[in-house]
């Protein structure tokens, strides 16, 4: 006999197993599962420029972006904020009870996130609320949004809007 089908044999065995390993790998980062997204479909298309100006959620809460150049940079100014991540905010009836404040704002160099960088907040406000936003859209439009707490089964989302 010949050294082939051993050969053969190691060929087949290594493919099985890299294939394996591929499909293991694919199942435990969810790129194959059947999980469902929450919230927008994400999006890196949008720059800075693309989201300047007012935001709201369909329950009052809003930010304006602003750039002003210079010193100051991109700033932005809030309403009804919320003051933490509680699932409450998306599924209670009441108006949201939030605070006003001011900041400045930064897009992550992927352009996946948008950073709120709020001037005087104390720290316990500071832990606790929505610092960050999603960078996504929605029928062709930029929208940001934040899952809200409330378990890995429930999907919660603040979603901002562009005011038109």
């Amino acid at each position: 006999m010949t050294g082939r089908p051993k050969q053969r044999t190691a060929l087949r065995t290594t493919a099985a197993a890299t294939s394996t390993t591929l499909l293991l790998t694919l199942s435990t980062t969810g790129c194959a599962s059947e999980e469902k997204r929450c919230g927008p479909e994400p999006s890196t298309r949008y720059s800075a420029a693309d989201l300047y100006g007012a935001w709201s959620s369909d329950r009052g809460i809003s930010v304006d972006l602003k750039n002003l150049g210079g010193k100051l940079g991109r700033t932005f100014l809030v309403h009804d904020w919320p003051k933490s991540h509680d699932a409450a905010l998306a599924t209670s009836d009441a108006p949201p009870s939030g605070f006003i404040s001011d900041g400045t704002w930064t897009i992550t160099p992927d352009r996946t996130t948008l950073s709120l960088t709020f001037d005087r907040l104390d720290a316990e406000l500071e832990r606790s609320t929505v610092r960050s936003l999603r960078i996504g859209e929605e029928k062709g439009h930029p929208v940001l949004y934040e899952r809200l707490g409330g378990g890995p089964d429930a999907c919660h989302v603040l979603t901002l809007k562009r005011e038109r």
